[in-house]
C-alpha cells in the first residue's frame, strides 16, 4: 500500500504528498533540519521522525528543497 498519494485506504490528509506540500508552504527559505522537524510536528503532531524523513525525501525529488550541510534549502524557480 502506497503511502505518497491518497487512495481509499488513505486519507488525504495522512499522504506523504500533503505532508510535503504541507511542510513546504511554512518552510522558511533555509533552515536547520531541527527547525524543520519542530514544524513538521507542530503541523501533524506525534509522527515519527521516519516519516519526517520521508517527506523531506519527496521534497528533495521533487527538486524544490536541498540538503546544504545541515540546512534545508528552498530551491528557487528556474534553478534547477
Amino acid at each position: 500500500m502506497s503511502i505518497l498519494l491518497p487512495n481509499r485506504y488513505l486519507k488525504p490528509a495522512d499522504s506523504l504528498a500533503v505532508h510535503a506540500a504541507e511542510l513546504y508552504r511554512v518552510m522558511p527559505p533555509a533552515s536547520s533540519v531541527g527547525a524543520g522537524w519542530a514544524s513538521y510536528r507542530s503541523l501533524f503532531g506525534a509522527l515519527p521522525f521516519e516519516r519526517f524523513v520521508l517527506t523531506l525525501d519527496v521534497l528533495v525529488g521533487l527538486g524544490v528543497v536541498r540538503l546544504e550541510g545541515q540546512q534545508l534549502v528552498k530551491v528557487a524557480e528556474g534553478a534547477a
